[in-house]
């Protein structure tokens, strides 16, 4: 669940903003003078927080009805691995609140303070935004869900930019790691390819390789890539993102000179070679633009930031208190049905949480 979190901190159900809070100060009762604390309502408390069964029941059926409206009304009675999905999105959802609870208690204890005018500027977006769609707004009335509630979502929205903002900061501050991957991250690659149409051309292409036939001859005589058969397969440098992902994880996988075995793509079968790899180190000696260096290194910083978010989370929630009561969810009841929408076509939904679809 943690590898993905970060994904979730961005607006759900078109309006709804991350969720932190329906979070209350632990209420105590005394048994023989012994502060004890009521979890009569409680999915989790963390450190002495109550998270409350009505804010878990709220998450949970809006993430029903997306899931429904997404995937069919049977979505949560599917199986995942043996598991019900509905059972896996309860635990999730909870697991969910327990860790954003965490990161707010942590970015409140830098004394980051949220400033009032922005949080009722972006409020009255929220606001804007739920006045133009009836639907959302029925589904809200529906689960109880009131002006309280979302702009205490949007405060918390606010707290997620700042703890990412002290993660994107804590990822600057490692200069050891970074120049690491300066040097040895592939940035782009330059790659050659033969392009044939079925398997058996791909596989006799591959034994001539292997028999120490010239790759570029080859790829003259058999390439169907019309851009790159006639200069001997070369497609030149090419950074991530541009070619289809079953052709860009090999040829950025593959070490200088080595041919891969055939490659099926939507094109047809591929045999790869790798011409030449190029870091960011490699691109700076090379004389390239600092703008497009520094483009890059932003990029790289991005490809690292789920493992520094997780590492931070792991950390909160080892140095936390932290006890969840599940049986309080066992129960819950299905909310009405979203109004009647066509389900895009897809396939079975993950076990893992994702942001409600809206559309």
């Amino acid at each position: 669940m943690m590898t993905n979190f970060k994904k979730r901190l961005a607006v759900m159900l078109v309006i709804m903003m991350l969720a932190m809070t329906g979070c209350g100060a632990a209420t105590k009762s005394t048994d023989g003078g012994v502060p004890k604390i009521d979890t009569t309502n409680a999915v989790a408390v963390v450190n002495n927080q109550i998270i409350e069964l009505d804010t878990f029941n709220k998450f949970y059926g809006m993430y029903e009805s997306a899931y429904k409206k997404n995937y069919g009304d049977d979505v949560l009675e599917r199986d995942v691995n043996g598991v019900k999905f509905g059972e896996i999105l309860k635990q999730d959802i909870v697991d969910m609140l327990v860790s954003e609870q965490l990161m707010r208690e942590y970015v409140i204890g830098t004394d980051y303070v949220v400033e009032v005018t922005v949080l009722d500027e972006k409020f009255k977006e929220l606001q804007d935004q739920l006045a133009t769609n009836e639907e959302v707004k029925a589904l809200y009335e529906t689960l109880g869900i009131d002006d309280v509630f979302l702009k205490k979502q949007v405060e918390s929205s606010m707290l997620a930019s700042e703890f990412d903002r002290l993660i994107t900061e804590s990822i600057d501050k490692d200069e050891a790691k970074l120049n690491e991957l300066y040097a040895s991250t592939p940035i782009q690659v330059s790659a050659s390819h033969i392009l044939v149409e079925d398997e058996a051309t791909a596989t006799l292409v591959k034994g001539k390789l292997d028999a120490g036939e010239d790759f570029a001859e080859l790829a003259k005589e058999y390439s169907q890539d019309p851009g790159s058969a006639s200069n001997g397969g070369s497609l030149g440098f090419f950074a991530t993102g541009v070619m289809v992902p079953e052709f860009e994880e090999v040829a950025f996988g593959l070490p200088v000179g080595e041919i891969s075995d055939p490659v099926q793509s939507s094109f047809g079968y591929h045999i790869i070679r790798v011409d030449e790899i190029q870091t960011i180190n490699d691109m700076i000696a090379a004389g390239e633009d600092e703008t497009v260096i520094n483009q890059h290194k932003e990029e790289l910083k991005k490809t690292i930031s789920d493992e520094y978010f997780t590492k931070k989370m792991e950390a909160l929630k080892s140095a936390a208190t932290v006890e969840t009561f599940m049986d309080k969810v066992t129960d819950i009841a299905a909310t009405p049905a979203a109004p009647e929408t066509k389900a895009p076509e897809t396939t079975e939904p993950e076990a893992e949480t994702k942001e409600p679809a809206t559309n």
